[in-house]
């Protein structure tokens, strides 16, 4: 019988030294090429921080991370934690001028990267006035120039309340703000996120999300280390090999995105895996249709679990059970500790079934903005974190997003949310994938554009009649377009800032 492992931990540090002393043998991380056990990992951490060290980074220094997933990356960001430093997670498929604009507002004082970012970083050396060092990466190894140093042997004392990571947002209502989150966050809401999740020491789970959002931090890193657990790494998402890496890794579960389900249900391989080790799948990151739910649940015979979370409030705020009523179409119940209110516009609650602003506040809420206290009053208002997002809670305290304030559509007085109409689309057997947004009208100030990607033909007069049988006329699309696919963020998420773009520079 194994040992209960140590619950009362209160920085992440702290967490990696305690499991890598209490089960230091087992295995925590692997990929195609490597693994890791905890005391291994444990080792490898303390010598890329001494390589940070002689590098002058001190505790409360922020240091950049531009890198693709591997267990090297994992080795950096945990370095940069046992320093007592402030950990920044950079999407390194952005531009140049993107990163630099991140790693200058976060001030960082050194950045670990690919090379080609370092190439980058380098042309634009004047507008990062805080960088001192960047460590390109040798190779595959990007931890490698930082080794042979020594060892740090005991880990910086951080608290709970300090600063752990620096995650900015993906800047689609402005310029990227960077939200600071400290140790604490993290603790609380893996505690938070474990207590429904059916996971047990020596489990595995799949790691496909990138690592500079705060769903591959939490879900499948940090939660993990709490319960005991073992990492599998794919590098990036491939629905084409997905299959495959599942029957090599054997994993119980792993995070998505409502695209990804819908990209597996014909992956090479989707035939067979019913037979896999999977036992639940969870999603988040964007509303995911009763349709597609139904159909990958079916098809898989997998329990998904939905829930709903920002990087404000680190990672996960509600989620549906694994056991106990599952309601499809909704993102869940809030977890311990945590409180979720729908208000209205003057911050006072709504009755139950009514639609408003979706807020919490909790452990797990952010400290902050860095150097934003404009969008700080804006977004955290007498103790609670305004989402932009718009749902309600029934009559069983479950919650259901309706959309983002900012997606709904205004036709001549009349509130549509796009979501209500993208689910009646993916109902059609047809449609793949399906945008709403508002295209600009003279007469009526918005109509409705829908811009789907289809599994077969280009036809849309048979989802017009589909829509009709399904929505008011008012909510029926005007005009459409169809794609081979639509455009994504870089969490696969799917993008309707280019496709308003398109229809404004159309509109003048």
């Amino acid at each position: 019988m194994h040992r209960a492992l140590t619950t009362d931990i209160e920085s992440l540090p702290e967490l990696l030294r305690v499991r890598a002393e209490e089960i230091g043998g087992e295995r925590f991380v692997r990929d195609a090429e490597r693994e890791w056990s905890y005391e291994e990992f444990a080792e490898r951490v303390r010598e890329v921080a001494a390589g940070l060290r002689e590098l002058g980074v001190q505790q409360g220094d922020v240091v950049g991370v531009v890198l693709p997933n591997s267990p090297h990356y994992l080795e950096v960001w945990w370095a940069i934690l046992w320093l007592g430093a402030i950990f920044n997670p950079v999407n390194p498929v952005l531009t140049p001028r993107e990163v630099v604009g991140i790693l200058s507002d976060s001030e960082a004082k050194v950045v670990v990267c690919t090379a080609e970012v370092a190439a980058g970083l380098r042309e634009h050396g004047e507008e990062l006035p805080a960088l001192r060092e960047i460590v390109a990466a040798e190779g595959s190894d990007p931890a490698a120039p930082l080794r042979g140093r020594g060892s740090v042997g005991e880990h910086a004392a951080v608290r709970g309340e300090d600063l752990a990571s620096f995650v900015y947002t993906s800047g689609t209502t402005g310029r990227p703000k960077g939200a600071m989150l400290g140790h604490a966050n993290f603790i609380a809401n893996s505690w938070q996120l474990g207590e429904p999740l059916p996971i047990s020491r020596g489990d595995t789970l799949g790691m496909v999300l990138p690592l500079f959002h705060v769903n591959a931090q939490l879900v499948t890193t940090i939660l993990p280390l709490m319960l005991g657990a073992q990492v599998a790494m794919w590098e990036r998402f491939s629905a084409s090999r997905f299959w495959a890496e599942v029957a090599r890794f054997e994993p119980v579960t792993f995070s998505s995105v409502p695209t990804m389900l819908a990209a597996l249900l014909h992956a090479p391989g989707a035939e067979e895996a019913e037979a896999n080790t999977l036992r639940f799948v969870i999603c988040g990151a964007a509303p995911l249709s009763p349709a597609l739910f139904r159909r990958f649940e079916g098809k898989f015979g997998l329990k998904i679990m939905e829930g709903y979370g920002l990087t404000e409030g680190t990672c996960c705020t509600t989620i549906n059970p694994f056991t106990g009523p599952r309601k499809i179409g909704s993102v869940g119940l809030p977890t311990r500790a945590q409180e979720v209110a729908i208000l209205d516009e003057s911050g006072a609650p709504v009755p139950d079934g009514t639609p408003g602003e979706v807020c919490f506040r909790g452990p797990n809420m952010m400290h902050g903005y860095y150097k934003r206290p404009d969008a700080n009053a804006e977004t955290i208002r007498d103790g609670w974190l305004h989402t932009g997002d718009v749902g309600y809670r029934d009559a069983d305290g479950y919650f259901f997003l309706v959309d983002r304030t900012k997606d709904m559509i205004i036709r001549g007085g009349e509130n549509i949310y796009p979501r209500e109409i993208e689910d009646a689309l993916l109902e059609h057997e047809n449609v793949r994938e399906a945008a709403v947004v508002g295209r600009p009208d003279e007469v009526r100030g918005e109509e409705v554009h829908a811009v789907v990607a289809l599994v077969s033909g280009e036809d849309a007069a048979a989802l017009e009649e589909h829509c009709r049988e399904r929505l008011a006329p008012f909510k029926v699309p005007s005009s459409w377009e169809v794609v081979e696919e639509l455009p994504k963020t870089s969490t696969g998420k799917i993008d309707k800032k280019p496709l308003r773009e398109k229809l404004a520079a159309a509109a003048g």
